[in-house]
């Protein structure tokens, strides 16, 4: 039987996409056909969907040009409460 993931707008391009989590580590992982697989801490989340079009068309465009190896993890930096992104081995975001 295959498993049935929860849907939601995508926050970086706002099409209905699935995502997994959040888990223990206060992320979703999404997976979408526009922007690509990435994931977003919650915090992070609440603030990118507020941003304006362009700048979440910036974050659309750094996902999908991760290597396969890696995937972009966008989060909010507690220091400066500005949304922060890179490319990182999946992995290590399990």
């Amino acid at each position: 039987m295959d498993m049935i993931l929860p849907t939601q707008n995508c926050p970086l391009c706002g099409r209905v996409v699935e995502f997994v989590g959040p888990g223990f580590g206060r992320r979703k992982k999404f997976n979408c056909p526009h922007c690509g697989i990435y994931k977003i801490s919650l915090s992070a989340e609440e603030t990118v969907i507020k941003l304006p079009e362009h700048q979440k068309e910036t974050l659309s465009k750094a996902s999908v040009e991760c290597n396969r190896e890696t995937i972009l993890f966008i989060w909010t930096d507690e220091t400066t409460k500005q949304i922060k992104y890179e490319c990182v081995p999946d992995e290590d975001l399990s």
